[in-house]
């Protein structure tokens, strides 16, 4: 068993240091690898965070739904002076809402798994190798922190343009 995580750890390790390796000038071969992999993890992250808001849809629909129930409930409590109502309905929506954050948080997780990954990988790799601009100072995470938001935007921002592109076409005479 250990022969098999150890071989597919060298795969895994192959695959993401041949970025790295495109230019024969080494910092910009570190930079291409991290730039190559930030926007890979914003790619991976956000198809991986769609399919955990495709899978909690129904669910977050739900619990929607039972936060604006609760609150108008508590909002009618609270204009007829109903305090006992108010503070359970309150409450009721309270707890709808932790639900729905939650469901929140795993999109988030989904979305952010791929650069831990990287970075845990990076931070392994890099141990102890002075990289550009920062020495040993810093590790691979001053450089692919930036790269990873700015791919994250940039993949929001193509993935808007998509849709809209997508639905200008579903609808010609809109």
């Amino acid at each position: 068993m250990n022969d098999f995580f150890l071989s597919a750890f060298l795969v895994i390790d192959a695959i993401l240091v041949a970025p790295f390796r495109w230019f024969a000038n080494a910092q910009a071969g570190f930079f291409c690898g991290l730039a190559v992999l930030a926007v890979t993890s914003a790619v991976l992250g956000r198809a991986c965070a769609a399919g955990v808001a495709r899978v909690h849809r129904a669910k977050r629909e739900r619990q929607d739904a039972e936060i604006k129930r609760h609150q108008d409930l508590s909002f009618s409590a609270l204009a007829a002076k109903d305090r006992a109502v108010y503070l359970a309905a309150n409450h009721l929506a309270q707890e709808a809402y932790g639900n729905s954050m939650a469901l929140a948080a795993g999109r988030a997780a989904a979305l952010i798994w791929p650069a831990l990954l990287v970075l845990a990988w990076a931070g392994w790799r890099f141990a102890g190798v002075p990289l550009p601009l920062v020495g040993e100072s810093a590790g691979p995470a001053v450089f692919f922190l930036p790269l990873y938001m700015a791919a994250l935007w940039g993949v929001s921002r193509l993935g808007r343009a998509w849709r809209a592109r997508r639905a200008a076409r579903a609808s010609p005479g809109a």
